[in-house]
């Protein structure tokens, strides 16, 4: 099972983050925060359960997981929204 780690600070991770910040304008869905330094990029289904689901075992599994990086499972929060979330951290 690769690292979460590994997957996040791949290529795909910061192109995804990229699209759905561009997509919602660098602006909190939630609360408007258009702080660029206070965003996240937040998979609405969770990475980890979408690892588990497609039972992604390679990095490279993962860069060809089409889910794992449809923009449509993202959203930019600002990190007190994010932090506000079920599945922020390890709460899933």
């Amino acid at each position: 099972f690769p690292s979460h780690d590994i997957v996040r600070t791949s290529f795909m991770y910061r192109q995804w983050r990229s699209d759905v910040f561009t997509r919602d304008n660098f602006i909190c869905v939630n609360c408007k925060d258009s702080t660029r330094r206070n965003l996240n990029a937040d998979h609405i289904v969770p990475f980890s359960r979408l690892m588990r689901k497609h039972e992604i075992t390679t990095k490279q599994e993962a860069e060809e997981c089409a889910e794992l990086w449809n923009i449509n499972n993202g959203r930019t929060l600002c990190i007190d929204c994010h932090k506000k979330t079920d599945t922020y951290g390890h709460k899933t």
